[in-house]
């Protein structure tokens, strides 16, 4: 059964199509964060993997200084898009239904 959920997630990951300017909203910790560079890295076993440069911001919790930057991998992050864990808001008007 899991197995089956996770094809059915890989079939629809490539609909989200992530571009610079993109909100994600951390559904744990409510920390906003702006995507603002796509970086292409070369993997020998994987081939090109991508990553995002991300900027946290303050969620009004910490100190104002807590502004901070983050690398995400592309693909977990699109997985985690569809799975719930950050909510997505595209500057494209991209979107995706599970």
């Amino acid at each position: 059964m899991i197995s089956r959920s996770i094809k059915g997630l890989s079939n629809i990951v490539d609909n989200v199509i992530l571009s610079v300017g993109d909100i994600i909203i951390d559904m744990v910790s409510s920390k906003v964060g702006v995507l603002l560079r796509r970086e292409r890295h070369i993997d020998i076993i994987e081939d090109d993997i991508y990553f995002w440069e991300v900027k946290w911001t303050n969620n009004g919790k910490e100190p104002i200084n807590y502004l901070h930057f983050t690398h995400l991998e592309e693909e977990s992050l699109k997985y985690s898009i569809l799975v719930g864990t950050y909510e997505w808001h595209s500057v494209i008007g991209g979107s995706v239904e599970i």
